[in-house]
């Protein structure tokens, strides 16, 4: 069958939770030492998403072990990983959306992808870091593209989902990593907590008659 947007996440997820703190702190840096540090009230679009996406490269160059991935060089400091058998490309989203891909005829056949049958396998990804107009980091979206609508429309998709944030993931793995001790003692403060709650809608911890 076909990867549905959650089993594509799953399966990537080890490489996304490594590559979002990257844009966090990417965006963050761009913002501040290219535009605010230097007085400069208005960001310019362009030239932030290639200071970011160079941050981003560098940092990518560090790989861990556990973590077997590909960057290619492109012009304009442009952003592709091979991983997992996917191509991702990563672009500054519009609107939460990937960019049009204008003049660029190998954007354009990025951007083409329709899937034929149950057994077809999307390769090419687009991971979309979100920034809002004051250059704060809004978040990254991982979406499978399907066609283009014209030069400067934006592509169509077959879907898109947001990458949780890493923090959120370790968070919700150490809920489920307790031991039974621990659960126990947390069903108990639960109950201590509904036995309070009773006393006092009763107002005198006995049942009335």
């Amino acid at each position: 069958m076909a990867n549905t947007p959650e089993e594509t996440l799953s399966k990537l997820q080890p490489f996304l939770s490594h590559i979002y703190p990257m844009f966090e702190a990417a965006v963050s840096e761009a913002t501040v030492e290219e535009f605010t540090s230097k007085g400069y009230e208005d960001i310019d679009g362009c030239h932030h998403s290639s200071a970011i996406r160079i941050r981003v490269r560098r940092l990518l160059d560090n790989k861990p072990s556990h973590l077997k991935y590909d960057t290619e060089p492109l012009n304009n400091n442009g952003l592709e990983v091979w991983h997992k058998g996917h191509n991702i490309k990563f672009f500054k989203g519009v609107n939460g959306r990937p960019p049009a891909p204008g003049k660029s005829e190998k954007r354009k056949a990025f951007y083409q992808q329709p899937l034929f049958g149950d057994h077809f396998r999307a390769e090419k990804l687009v991971g979309i870091y979100n920034v809002a107009g004051d250059g704060t980091f809004m978040g990254l979206d991982l979406a499978c593209p399907k066609d283009i609508t014209s030069e400067y429309g934006i592509p169509e998709l077959h879907w898109s989902i947001p990458v949780p944030h890493p923090a959120t993931l370790q968070t919700a793995d150490a809920k489920y990593q307790q031991s039974p001790d621990e659960l126990t003692e947390i069903r108990r403060a639960e109950q201590r907590d509904e036995d309070d709650l009773d006393i006092s809608k009763d107002g005198t911890g006995t049942d009335k008659k």
